[in-house]
């Protein structure tokens, strides 16, 4: 699979007009993969351009724009590459929150993606061996910074932890035995948080759907 100069200088010629100076440089540090004249990792790509501090949707549309320049590159992106570059990006962005305790909603998304797939090729059911532990507050920013950081000493295990627009809270775990008393170690530790006196707070344990079909669906319908 082979993409042409000529069209790698135009996609970045077409970066600058649409996304600015900024965009051209995170793309001009990629381009080398390209000059070859064959696609490289697109995983490693996400993920560099995560740590760049580029959005999901803004990579995403970049990599359509090229492919919308080279056929051949139009046929990776459709035969998985998307796939590899979402992911590389997830895990670029986990990176770059290492210091943070709330990763973007998008990258939890992102990851119940890929622990569906990886327990499904191990004839895994989703609800089965992943559920999700909901937090949800008064919507304050205090609140929310006092329950993000009990809950990430609860959940201390690389757990990913994602505020949604709605203001909750949403912990993707693995459905096992410990964690009924994680969620209720938890909620006893806020009840006794002066700091969260007279805030509402409401703890649960998600089970998630049994069918691959209606993860995605769930998790955003738990969101809103």
């Amino acid at each position: 699979m082979q993409i042409r100069r000529r069209v790698l200088d135009t996609w970045l010629h077409d970066l600058r007009v649409g996304w600015g100076e900024r965009a051209v440089r995170s793309a001009t540090a990629i381009s080398p993969v390209f000059d070859g004249g064959h696609v490289g990792d697109l995983h490693t790509i996400g993920h560099h351009l995560a740590t760049e501090g580029h959005s999901l949707d803004e990579v995403l549309e970049w990599f359509r724009l090229l492919a919308s320049r080279s056929r051949a590159f139009r046929r990776v992106l459709a035969g998985g590459g998307i796939i590899q570059l979402a992911s590389g990006w997830a895990e670029g962005q986990l990176l770059h929150d290492t210091a943070q305790t709330v990763t973007p909603f998008e990258v939890l998304r992102l990851r119940l993606r890929q622990q569906v797939q990886g327990g499904a090729v191990l004839g895994q059911r989703p609800g089965a061996h992943l559920a999700l532990v909901v937090i949800e507050t008064d919507g304050s920013s205090t609140s929310a910074q006092r329950v993000a950081h009990h809950a990430r000493a609860a959940f201390n295990t690389g757990e990913t932890m994602a505020a949604t627009p709605s203001g909750k809270l949403i912990i993707l775990v693995r459905r096992d035995h410990e964690i009924r008393a994680r969620t209720v170690q938890l909620s006893d530790v806020m009840r006794a948080d002066i700091e969260l006196v007279g805030t509402s707070v409401r703890v649960w344990i998600e089970p998630l759907a049994m069918s691959a079909d209606h993860v995605d669906s769930h998790l955003v319908g738990l969101a809103s």
